[in-house]
């Protein structure tokens, strides 16, 4: 799933009916377990691209360093960080890295929003009690 995809989602999951304000308060740890689910899975991807990225970075630094097999380049040492920082596949393995923190911090956020979104119905209920003149 991307992005844009879980984005369209939470919009989705997060309106609140205000017609049926009692089992909208009911559907908040159906949509909280939902979240965690997905922030356990992407922070589970963001581990294991950032090990990968960490084995490509010491593949690539062997490459340009001189220390695998059949290189013809002759990088100095000062100029290493340079060569790897700028190699297509550490800049996709970053990339990945970047993307994938993005999305577990905007689960996050979305977690905090539906614990949120109980005090959001609470207050709707008693906005509404007040409006009926109910009061005590």
């Amino acid at each position: 799933m991307t992005l844009d995809e879980l984005k369209i989602q939470v919009q989705n999951d997060l309106k609140v009916d205000n017609e049926h304000l009692d089992t909208e308060s009911l559907k908040n740890q159906e949509i909280k377990a939902k979240y965690l689910d997905h922030k356990s899975r992407y922070e589970l991807l963001l581990f294991k691209a950032k090990g990968d990225y960490k084995r490509m970075y010491r593949e690539k630094w062997e490459y340009y360093g001189g220390k695998a097999d059949a290189f013809d380049l002759k990088v100095l040492k000062t100029d290493l960080a340079v060569y790897i920082s700028s190699d297509e596949e550490i800049i996709d393995a970053e990339n990945k890295v970047g993307y994938l923190e993005t999305v577990v911090d905007y689960i996050k956020g979305v977690i905090k929003s539906v614990d949120n979104r109980g005090w959001d119905i609470k207050n709707a209920i008693e906005w509404k009690k007040f409006e009926a003149g109910l009061t005590y």
